[in-house]
């Protein structure tokens, strides 16, 4: 079969090589082997192979965070051959063997390229927002980099829980792109006055919930509101930042972590959730 290795690391995808390689063994119990018809693509796939993300699987390894596709062998009852399904684990193949905890059945009417996007984005969104914020009706959440695969689904999610949504992007064109998603306010977080505009928007409130993937977390607490809630999601600038802890304590502000890819290890039962 053919699938992407990755052997060292890389400058970007433009590197990445597709190889013929043996089948994988039979599945493990509590395992399927899967037919890979569509793979997604996510930030931190491009961090991965870079050497850049938290996590550094061993060489080689297959990259690819998740899928769509059929599966060809089943140990679990919950699942039979023949089963259209979307998870993760190492997409990037023609055929893969993955946790039965870290796979769904595709609803009915979606295509295979419609549910490979499905099983990060929209759960790493769900989770942080109700799980983790508990986000109400008529809060207003900030939504950094509205216009990337999660922060489209935070905007989308945070306006069906009937909240205000305030959009970050760098580019007009994204601000636009958030906004045809649902979010209520766009504002460039290139300004430097950005936290201003989000006071301002909420009549000096500030924001209830802050939804950041980027690293903007020490200067979204300028305007974040009394017991508001920041969701560190990811660092996708780049940047590990330290946390202006007075800040947190002077506004009753929680900071709190979200690892979508943790709850198949720590808590398996919150997935169908």
């Amino acid at each position: 079969m053919k699938a992407i290795i990755v052997d060292k690391w890389l400058k970007g995808p433009e590197d990445l090589v597709i190889k013929n390689v043996d089948l994988p063994p039979e599945p493990k119990k509590g395992e399927l082997q899967i037919q890979v018809k569509a793979a997604g693509l996510n930030f931190f796939d491009i961090l991965m192979i870079q050497g850049k993300y938290q996590i550094k699987p061993p060489f080689p390894f297959v990259p690819g965070g998740e899928f769509a596709g059929i599966v060809l062998k089943s140990t679990v009852p919950q699942f039979k051959t023949g089963d259209r399904v979307f998870g993760s684990g190492n997409s990037f193949a023609e055929v893969v063997n993955v946790s039965a905890s870290s796979v769904l059945p595709i609803p009915k009417n979606f295509s295979f390229e419609e549910a490979a996007g499905l099983y990060i984005t929209y759960p790493t969104s769900y989770s942080a927002l109700v799980l983790r914020a508990n986000l109400k009706a008529g809060e207003y959440c900030l939504v950094h980099a509205a216009a990337g695969g999660v922060g489209i689904a935070a905007v989308q999610i945070a306006k069906a829980l009937g909240a205000k949504v305030i959009a970050t992007a760098g580019t007009s064109e994204k601000l636009e792109i958030a906004k045809k998603f649902g979010a209520d306010y766009a504002i460039n977080y290139r300004d430097k006055d950005w936290p201003e505009q989000v006071k301002k928007i909420t009549n000096g409130h500030g924001a209830d919930v802050v939804y950041d993937p980027v690293g903007l977390v020490e200067t979204s607490t300028k305007c974040t509101a009394w017991n508001g809630r920041i969701l560190i999601i990811g660092f996708a600038q780049g940047t590990i930042e330290k946390l202006p802890t007075n800040r947190l304590l002077l506004k009753n502000i929680s900071a709190v972590g979200l690892h979508w890819g943790a709850y198949t290890k720590n808590e398996p039962e919150r997935i169908p959730e």
